[in-house]
């Protein structure tokens, strides 16, 4: 995968050392202007015609497969920035696993924390990350994602019951464009919407190859791979 994730144009003097030091004690490290505004809102768009067509949703509105839903969300995960913090992460050895869409809608979207992978590891042995793009400014009211830093690397880590605060914890919030990687071993989760509108974003999954969960096995459409090449393929 060296050669894969060379050609796509990732390397390691891509990323900030700040960057660095922030994903492996913090747990997380942020992209600013990820995405240009006309990105953000071709996005939407097409967010708003695949949710049209996708029957009644509750309170949390989400939509699955994006990976293969065209040429307007390969922008989300295609980046060497990104690519080369999920191998500092994961090592070279991973692929894109799921890519979907989460708004939580007012008084809606909380969670309680969690880890995204059951298995405890370490440096170098880490399993899953997530990069989120928010497509709406994240805000301490619209229901940010809530993460604690640190807690990635602390086994003894005890997490509040039900949706409850953790003392520690801290809001990813920014406008909308920014995304976040964040190493899914790290307690997180959606918090709730106290505001009058929704908070629209999407995620992408990655994870080292053999990890014991993925998300998306089937072999993907002749049309995709023919947008985004060989090398893109085999990420998949």
């Amino acid at each position: 995968m060296h050669e894969v994730l060379s050609e796509l144009g990732v390397r390691s003097d891509l990323l900030d050392p700040q960057q660095l030091v922030e994903l492996d004690e913090l747990g997380f490290c942020r992209f600013d202007t990820f995405l240009d505004r006309a990105r953000v809102e071709a996005a939407m768009a097409e967010l708003e015609r695949l949710l049209a067509g996708s029957g009644r949703q509750g309170g949390t509105l989400h939509l699955r497969g994006l990976l293969e839903a065209g040429p307007v969300f390969d922008a989300f995960w295609l980046r060497p920035r990104l690519l080369a913090a999920v191998r500092h992460l994961l090592g070279p050895e991973f692929r894109v696993d799921e890519m979907h869409y989460r708004a939580g809608t007012p008084e809606h979207g909380g969670q309680a924390l969690h880890r995204d992978s059951p298995e405890r590891a370490g440096p170098g042995r880490w399993q899953v990350c997530t990069a989120i793009v928010a497509l709406t400014d994240f805000t301490p009211e619209n229901g940010s994602t809530r993460v604690v830093p640190g807690s990635h690397l602390d086994w003894g880590f005890v997490a509040p019951r039900g949706h409850e605060d953790h003392p520690d914890q801290v809001l990813l919030s920014g406008p909308a464009g920014t995304a976040w990687l964040f190493n899914s071993h790290v307690w997180h989760s959606g918090t709730r919407n106290n505001s009058s509108g929704t908070r629209h974003a999407v995620l992408t999954g990655f994870h080292r190859r053999g990890a014991a969960t993925t998300l998306f096995d089937e072999q993907p459409a002749d049309g995709t791979i023919a947008r985004l090449g060989s090398a893109a393929y085999l990420l998949m």
